[in-house]
This record gives C-alpha cells, sequence and structure tokens, in this order.
C-alpha cells in the first residue's frame, strides 16, 4: 500500500507531508493545549512552565519531522524556525491542511442524530 501524502504551504515553500499516526495526533492534540498562544513576556515564566514549554515545543518538532517527507525541508524548517520566518502556528495550519487534503475535505465528521426509542 503506498504511503499517503500531500503538498502542502509552509513559509514560503510547499512542502510534502504524510498522514500522521493516529498516535502522533494525541501527542499534538496534547501539545497544542500546553503551548501559550504568543509567548511574549518568557522571562516570567516559572522555570517548571519554561521547561515544560521547551519539552512540548520539541515534541511538536518530532511530530513535523514524521510528518515532512524530504529532508531538504526538513533543514530549511529549522532554518526558517529560527530565523523567525516560520512560527509554530505556520506549522500547525500546515498540519490541519495535509490532514483535510490527506482525509477529505472534513476530517471531523458531523455526530450522528440522537437515537429515539419507542416504548
Amino acid at each position: 500500500m503506498a504511503e499517503l501524502t500531500a503538498m502542502v504551504p509552509l513559509g514560503d515553500r510547499q512542502v510534502e507531508m504524510r498522514q500522521p499516526t493516529d498516535g502522533a495526533l494525541v501527542v499534538l492534540a496534547r501539545v497544542a493545549r500546553g503551548l501559550p498562544t504568543k509567548i511574549e513576556n518568557a522571562d516570567e515564566l516559572s522555570d517548571e512552565q519554561r521547561d515544560r514549554l521547551v519539552r512540548n515545543l520539541g515534541t511538536l518538532g518530532k511530530v513535523v519531522e514524521g510528518m515532512i517527507v524530504h529532508d531538504a525541508d526538513k533543514d530549511w524548517l529549522d532554518d526558517a524556525m529560527i530565523d523567525g520566518e516560520v512560527t509554530a502556528e505556520d506549522v500547525f495550519a500546515s498540519i490541519k491542511i495535509a490532514g483535510e487534503k490527506i482525509n477529505g475535505a472534513s476530517p471531523v465528521k458531523k455526530a450522528a442524530a440522537p437515537v429515539r426509542r419507542r416504548r
């Protein structure tokens, strides 16, 4: 069976990304909940908060690296993130786009209507 991939925009490039494993999606959801929306006053974080933030960002990097198909794109992304050209939000958006392209337009299914039973 062929690996499922999709070309997605990331920064100023098109990057080929593979379908994440179910486990990677669970980890990604956990990490996303733990990331602040903005890191404006990093010096005010406690050591524990800073350590958790660094760990979560490292975990995000592992998930993204596992999804990106070509090593040249991985190297480019490292440089682009260090330079500030690509943000974590950009990466999350690309993961969402990859999921939509690979799994169809709407990866979240609408809940089924409730079932009414006769008595």
